[in-house]
């Protein structure tokens, strides 16, 4: 495994306001429910109030907060569409978590047969991208992902943030709409090595992604394995 490169964080107001609305969708504050004061919130979360605020305000014009003059900010829906990470599903056995990542390995190499066609071609070359995932500091994931090459020819780690679908629609402007998660269980991969914490043949976690656009192109597919130690996999549904 090569020596792994932080993909460049999400501004700290977008963190804080992602793990919010993770922690919502979690379930840690209800429909109605008034949050922290913004000292003691702020201080929860180790960032300066002016920084929670602008969090707070991302949130309220999204429509997942309301802030009531002198009153305090109040859950107003359960934080879904607009969300960063509102697909990943992975979250630490102890919360949800703020996702990150790490670069391990950027490569362009043509379509295994084990990848379906991306792109509508079958001969495409793809790019496969190699990541450890980790919640809120804690390595609980590797991810191998494959997308198309024809829209981007050269690409480096340092070009890749934490979140690989605001890199689609920033640099490729592809959205993704639905995806299809198949999840089971599988042996650690052969470049597995620490800090994730199952050994090469270890069996742990497995999720098989299929990301598809609002156009039904296959955009991305994806293999991630996850230690069922630190992480599970989490998919809250409601009417």
């Amino acid at each position: 495994m090569k020596s792994a490169e932080t993909a460049a964080p999400l501004p700290m107001y977008l963190q804080i306001a992602e793990l919010l609305a993770r922690q919502i969708k979690a379930g840690h504050w209800h429909r109605g429910e008034r949050l922290p004061t913004e000292a003691a919130l702020a201080q929860r979360l180790g960032v300066a109030v002016g920084t929670l605020r602008k969090a707070l305000a991302l949130l309220a014009q999204q429509g997942v907060l309301e802030r009531i003059q002198g009153s305090g900010t109040y859950v107003r829906k359960t934080a879904g569409t607009g969300q960063i990470y509102e697909l990943f599903r992975l979250e630490l056995t102890t919360g949800p978590g703020l996702p990150t990542a790490r670069v391990l390995e950027v490569v362009r190499v043509p379509r295994p047969p084990s990848v379906p066609p991306i792109d509508a071609s079958v001969r495409s070359l793809l790019w496969r991208i190699r990541r450890l995932r980790l919640l809120s500091q804690v390595p609980v994931a590797l991810e191998e992902i494959w997308f198309s090459a024809s829209r981007l020819k050269d690409l480096t780690a340092a070009q890749l943030g934490d979140s690989m679908y605001l890199f689609y629609q920033q640099r490729l402007q592809l959205s993704i709409a639905r995806v299809e998660d198949r999840i089971g269980a599988r042996a650690a991969p052969p470049w597995a090595s620490p800090p994730f914490g199952l050994a090469p043949g270890d069996v742990g976690g497995f999720i098989e992604r299929l990301s598809w656009t609002a156009g039904n192109e296959l955009a991305e597919y994806s293999h991630t394995w996850f230690d069922p130690a630190v992480c599970r996999y989490c998919s809250r549904l409601s009417q």
